[in-house]
């Protein structure tokens, strides 16, 4: 996945501390080579008052509230594993099965950890809605290929404002997602994404969805 910046311009501090975003565009690329993963690329409108947006995967960035995994602790001060699920309290732990060790176990050299994923890790979200028989159905990256782990779309966008000062900031930014399944899965299915942004005080922006699309209605001829 890549990100990029298109514009942040600075204009007077009339927005809430709050993001929000608003659809601009959605353009589907072909890989150059059958090698090649295909990218879409969803280029959002944002505002925000006080310019606190991005994260770096370095730093106290890595940590929380920005962690990617939530680990738990015992009473006995050791960390909660897949086996201390046949011992109560922790009998009603999920299984070590899909979807579950997609979601809910991380193996460490010979331990298996329970974890929960940290909402706030990744600051832009991003939901596939597939249209069959005339209703949206989400299609879930992480568990549609039962047994696989597949991936998941959401992600982080780098920081906006290197200023080192709270400002205001308005511009559009471009996530590009890329994946080598796109035509494969979806070559006639009509589709929309829902996506949110968070900033680094964990606003949540508001809920937008795209309009409805179709793979090569939107391909940039790539």
């Amino acid at each position: 996945m890549l990100v990029w910046l298109v514009s942040a311009c600075i204009k007077a501090p009339e927005f809430p501390v709050e993001p929000t975003i608003a659809f601009d565009k959605i353009e589907f690329t072909r890989g150059a080579t059958e090698f090649d993963d295909d990218t879409l690329a969803l280029t959002i409108k944002f505002q925000d008052g006080d310019g606190d947006l991005g994260l770096s995967n370095e730093g106290n960035d890595v940590y929380p509230p920005y962690n990617d995994l939530w680990y738990f602790i015992k009473e006995d001060g050791s960390w909660l594993t897949y086996s201390d699920r046949f011992t109560p309290p922790y009998d009603t732990l999920p299984p070590y099965e899909f979807p579950y060790f997609c979601i809910n176990y991380f193996i460490d050299g010979a331990d298996t950890f329970y974890v929960q994923p940290n909402e706030y890790h990744y600051n832009i979200h991003i939901k596939y809605f597939v249209r069959k028989n005339g209703e949206y159905q989400e299609f879930d990256w992480l568990t549609a290929f039962d047994p696989v782990c597949g991936q998941t779309f959401n992600g982080r966008f780098p920081l906006l404002n290197t200023g080192g000062k709270e400002r205001p900031l308005e511009g559009k930014l471009t996530y590009k997602m890329k994946s080598a399944g796109f035509e494969l899965l979806f070559r006639q299915d009509t589709l929309r994404l829902e996506v949110y942004i968070y900033d680094r005080a964990l606003n949540k922006s508001n809920v937008i969805n795209t309009p409805d699309f179709v793979l090569k209605d939107i391909s940039t001829g790539g």
